[in-house]
């Protein structure tokens, strides 16, 4: 009976090491959150950057890709208008017929 009480004593632990323990998780759990924060605002403050000095020139190859994309891009936009029109007439006229 003694070797009983000897093993549940041993398997409780003591306060000072469950508040140790507390205690770090605690902290370790304050770090990740403080480092998820600071990352999150370097990610949101990423306009803010220094600017070098460097500038960047496209080449004449680049500017006419780039109206190109610009052109299909506002090619698709008016087209989704003018299928939102239609649809919205033909709706609105069936209803009223």
């Amino acid at each position: 009976m003694a070797e009983e009480k000897q093993t549940s004593e041993n398997k409780t632990p003591s306060p000072e090491k469950s508040d140790l323990a507390c205690a770090s998780e605690k902290e370790e759990a304050g770090q990740s959150a403080t480092q998820r924060t600071a990352s999150a605002a370097d990610f949101l403050s990423m306009h803010a950057a220094h600017t070098t000095g460097e500038t960047y020139t496209p080449s004449d190859e680049e500017l006419k890709q780039r109206n190109k994309r610009s052109l299909a891009i506002a090619g698709g936009i008016v087209a989704f208008m003018l299928l939102v029109f239609t649809i919205t007439v033909l709706r609105i006229g069936g209803a009223a017929g």
